[in-house]
């Protein structure tokens, strides 16, 4: 491959110009050389070595993990992915809890719209679309249950199930 300039390098990557060069002033990236007009030059080992910073990017490690990663520390990689896993793992655990809490409070009688009422299939719906499956939608109930059997009994009330139903939703948040 010949050597590409840094207008050529982004228009190749679909990276900004300013992206590039944010690289470099890092010390992720570097030119192979410059050309006769002063022009920064990439060769294929400065391509492999971009593809590398965008694949870790798009794993959603910061640029300074980046830099971590591009210095080679013999079993370094490993260890920083792994890190970077279980980070990820623990960020989503809190964006779960989030989120139910989130489904908790739009379920508070006070907090509900009372011009537009939602009966169950709506409101399994909401959930669906929020990403809960129905294990999640049980350890929600559970959860709910436990922590506000009124509260929880109210909502499902709210959501014009008979008490026969009500009675039963109520028994399943409390089976294991």
């Amino acid at each position: 491959m010949k050597h590409l300039t840094l207008g050529q390098l982004a228009r190749s990557t679909g990276l900004a110009r300013s992206s590039l060069l944010h690289y470099e002033a890092l010390g992720l990236l570097r030119p192979a050389g410059r050309s006769a007009g002063g022009y920064r030059l990439y060769g294929d080992e400065e391509v492999e070595r971009l593809q590398a910073i965008r694949s870790y990017r798009e794993a959603g490690l910061s640029l300074a993990a980046i830099g971590e990663l591009l210095e080679e520390h013999p079993g370094g990689t490993a260890q920083l992915l792994e890190r970077q896993l279980f980070e990820l793992n623990a960020e989503i655990a809190r964006l779960r809890a989030q989120q139910k809490r989130l489904a908790t409070l739009l379920a508070q009688p006070e907090l509900r719209d009372s011009r537009r009422p939602r009966g169950k299939a709506e409101w399994v719906e909401l959930l669906r679309k929020a990403g809960f499956d129905d294990d999640d939608m049980h350890r929600w109930h559970a959860e709910f249950e436990a922590d506000a059997p009124d509260t929880h009994a109210a909502f499902l009330r709210s959501l014009g199930l008979s008490e026969a139903e009500i009675s039963k939703i109520r028994h399943w948040s409390t089976s294991a």
